[in-house]
């Protein structure tokens, strides 16, 4: 067990109490919503139409068909993704709002590739030819890449002491011996926008950036799974068309193929060892993949208004299945062992009592429902809660009375979890100019954020719990003050009684929660954002993410939240205020 989030056997005792209260009949069908009557949560339910106002039954009858296992996860790069969204695109098609994606319709795709290792590759080195998949396999950003130079032995991967020279790395191949228990021996560097690795580590990744191409050597044979394809198998990737950076090609090889590269053994060979020169004739096979965004507006009442936008927004996507298990032992499992879900790294065996505890509450869930396997991420929590919020909001401002002078722009994010791809994709593309979007609200996991729910930690890692008017607001104020000043006026005025929490917001937090949502790519380019949450919970990127766990009552309240600042956001004499230092787009995110 995570020894910041211990769980105490009262709370889960109490929890267990709340799932048996929140259980009942694995049915229910149109007519009787559980959301509004404070009864039990289905597995399975079939809701009535959708109102105008903002309902927890209408999010009920949303989320239970959003999320269902037919749906399959809608993880991007699968057609489980088009499912998905094609229910988005059927429902902001019935409340008439106006296209705002591709040639005149509601989706903008992205340009999505898979690359898988094409095994007719050849690497050459001391008159020997080897094989791909059977001697070595690579991954590299280009479809076809022709290398030819120098070798020179490298050392340890990731041996931050005693780095190379740039210049003697320069232009040539470096072969890289795998540290000692790494799973597939693949050289992985930290980096990316969600967060900077540490001095040192940059520091070794510029003393390589120059090389023709890094070679690890990963032992005798090559393991499975580099040898079906790249590292692992072809993974989807977002074309970007921003210039190219140049980089090293990355294969991973046998160290028969390592001692031909560098014509002697790897024994005792030291760090700036000369090698032979070698031939690389590296080839992959491409493949389009699915996933979209979706988009649409409703047009602002006043003239001069109209022509800007506030945007809402949520990702339409999950993470991919997972192995089959057994779903109520996993539940159990995570509410007193990883409170966290995925996030509980690094998590302890439970003790003895815990285990008496885990058993327990197993048991309870037994008395209610039949045992039953489970390897579908449904994703109702994140980000099914927000996707069905957003889409809830549109039919309120699209059926209603309230008409903002500002016109409003949804977009539905895709490919959120594979690293931000969709809301990416859309601030390089938008579909209105980008300086018109005055502001973006956005939701990501707004269906929880009970007492027994541990919602994170602040800096200092003290544990965070939810509470009846609990909600996480992160970068408010990052760039506008004023942003930040109205969510809390309308919390106020419409007299709501949220309880906001900031402490995930706080700068240089371990989590660097504000770049890991899509708001932050809106942020990127100087648009003031308000990221609306409420936290984590012990089934974050777990199976057991399903609607019968969502809080329907308080996600509605959310929902008027973000409602109601999109009304004042809308309204106002002048565009909200950028008053803090806007970043570099292209730049790391570190919060």
């Amino acid at each position: 067990m995570n020894s910041r989030f211990p769980l105490q056997p009262r709370l889960a005792m109490t929890l267990i109490a709340v799932l048996i209260l929140g259980a009942g009949s694995l049915e229910a069908q149109s007519g009787s919503c559980p959301a509004a009557k404070g009864g039990p949560m289905p597995l399975k339910y079939v809701g009535g139409p959708t109102a105008t106002a903002i309902l927890p039954c209408d999010l009920m009858t949303r989320l239970y068909l959003f999320a269902d296992d037919s749906m399959n996860g809608r993880q991007v790069g699968t057609v489980d993704n088009l499912r998905g969204t094609a229910y988005i695109e059927r429902e902001v098609r019935r409340l008439g709002l106006v296209p705002a994606g591709d040639s005149g319709g509601y989706f903008q795709n992205l340009p999505i590739f898979a690359r898988s290792f094409d095994n007719s590759s050849t690497i050459t080195a001391g008159g020997i030819t080897f094989r791909g998949g059977a001697d070595f396999t690579a991954n590299i950003a280009e479809k076809h890449q022709a290398v030819q130079g120098s070798v020179i032995y490298g050392g340890m991967v990731g041996d931050t002491t005693n780095l190379l020279a740039a210049d003697a790395v320069a232009g040539k191949i470096v072969v890289l011996r795998a540290a000692a228990g790494a799973a597939n021996g693949g050289a992985r560097f930290p980096g990316g926008r969600r967060g900077a690795p540490s001095p040192a580590m940059q520091a070794y990744q510029q003393s390589l950036a120059g090389a023709l191409a890094t070679v690890t050597v990963v032992g005798d044979s090559m393991p499975a799974a580099p040898a079906r394809g790249g590292f692992g198998g072809p993974r989807p990737t977002l074309r970007s068309d921003a210039p190219s950076v140049p980089r090293p090609a990355t294969l991973t090889v046998t160290t028969k193929v390592a001692e031909a590269l560098l014509g002697k053994s790897l024994d005792g060979l030291a760090k700036g060892a000369a090698g032979t020169s070698a031939s690389m004739d590296l080839r992959f096979v491409e493949e389009q993949k699915p996933g979209r965004n979706v988009v649409a507006i409703l047009r602002g009442s006043d003239p001069k208004l109209r022509g800007e936008y506030v945007a809402i927004g949520a990702h339409n996507d999950h993470i991919q299945n997972q192995r089959v298990v057994e779903h109520d032992s996993l539940k159990a499992y995570n509410i007193v062992a990883r409170p966290e879900g995925a996030d509980s790294r690094g998590a302890a065996a439970p003790t003895a009592e815990q285990w008496v505890t885990i058993n327990h509450l197993k048991d309870s869930l037994r008395a209610i429902y039949p045992a039953r396997a489970d390897s579908i991420s449904n994703g109702a929590d994140d980000d099914g809660s927000g996707s069905v919020s957003v889409l809830e909001i549109a039919e309120a401002f699209a059926k209603g009375a309230v008409k903002p002078k500002r016109s409003l722009i949804f977009v539905w994010h895709a490919g959120e979890e594979a690293g931000l791809w969709g809301s990416q994709y859309f601030t390089d593309h938008p579909t209105v100019p980008r300086d018109s979007i005055v502001a973006q609200l956005n939701m990501d996991m707004v269906g929880r954020g009970a007492p027994s729910d541990v919602t994170g930690a602040d800096k200092s890692g003290t544990i965070l719990h939810g509470s009846g008017n609990y909600l996480q607001l992160v970068g408010s104020r990052r760039l506008s003050t004023e942003l930040g000043d109205l969510i809390e006026s309308v919390n106020k005025e419409q007299k709501l009684g949220f309880t906001f929490d900031y402490a995930m917001d706080a700068d240089a937090h371990p989590q660097n929660i504000y770049c890991r949502s899509d708001h932050y790519e809106y942020a990127r380019y100087g648009i003031p954002i308000v990221f609306a949450t409420t936290g984590g919970h012990a089934d974050y990127h777990q199976v057991t993410d399903e609607p019968q766990y969502i809080q329907y009552a308080h996600m509605a309240k959310v929902d008027q939240l973000i409602f109601d600042a999109a009304v004042k956001v809308a309204n106002l004499d002048h565009r909200v205020v950028v008053d803090k230092p806007k970043p570099d787009p292209n730049g790391r995110c570190q919060q």
